[in-house]
């Protein structure tokens, strides 16, 4: 009998600290993401995503964007309706998710709300941070000159991703020298492309930010017997 007791009392006090600590380290998540960011801590290019706790889109955004960030682009979210310190606002936050993206402290653009439409966040942020050449070509349909591209003849192994999002596009060991003038490639990374047939060309995109990558062509080498023709500027190269 007094074993017993023993043992009930040891599982109630070990149900107890747990109970505690979690909630200790919960607070202090929450305490974390309440304060107001330092701007001294961020980067020179940044994002802050300003959120709430009970908001619903929020927490999309977090699990749809935020879990798998790939891109470049340092991001940090937090609760507070503040600017870091030391870093400027041009105007007051009114809802939830708003995403900020500051440059040496100051706010250049914001996107605020998210539906679910993953594209329309990725292509905002193209609009803010693509030079003018990769805008022309990402959201025009627009193809640099050929021979120009600064990845024709890149050689090193590794993947060419997104440079929005990040999102891995091809590998370098499908890519080959077609003659053509543009980077080519005879496979793309299983998921990463949406196809787009206007009757005379197929138009390839990027699944994920949806931007305009060039076109695919049944004139390539084996296993596929595909030409994807890709635009240098709308690639960004990662080495292994």
């Amino acid at each position: 009998m007094l074993l017993r007791t023993f043992l009930i009392a040891f599982a109630l006090l070990t149900f107890f600290f747990m109970h505690s600590s979690l909630t200790i380290a919960g607070d202090k998540k929450l305490n974390d993401l309440s304060s107001i960011l330092n701007g001294k801590d961020l980067a020179k290019e940044q994002l802050v995503v300003f959120e709430s706790e009970t908001c619903s889109s929020c927490k999309a955004f977090d699990k749809e964007i935020i879990a798998n960030w790939k891109s470049a682009l340092k991001i940090k979210k937090t609760y507070s309706m503040k600017a870091p310190t030391g870093w400027e606002l041009k105007e007051d936050l009114w809802a939830t998710p708003t995403i900020i993206l500051f440059e040496d402290g100051n706010e250049v653009s914001r996107y605020t709300g998210y539906d679910g439409n993953k594209q329309a966040f990725w292509q905002w942020l193209g609009l803010q941070t693509l030079t003018p050449e990769q805008k022309k070509i990402a959201f025009e349909s627009g193809t640099e000159r050929a021979f120009t591209g600064s990845l024709l003849d890149n050689h090193a192994p590794g993947f060419y991703v997104d440079p929005i999002s990040g999102e891995q596009l091809f590998r370098s060991d499908n890519k080959f020298n077609s003659g053509t003038g543009w980077p080519s490639f005879f496979n793309p990374v299983p998921g990463s492309i949406i196809y787009k047939d206007d009757g005379h060309r197929v138009e390839v995109l990027s699944a994920s930010s949806g931007i305009h990558l060039g076109h695919v062509f049944n004139d390539g080498p084996p296993p596929t017997g595909k030409r994807y023709c890709i635009n240098s500027a709308v690639l960004k190269f990662v080495a292994d």
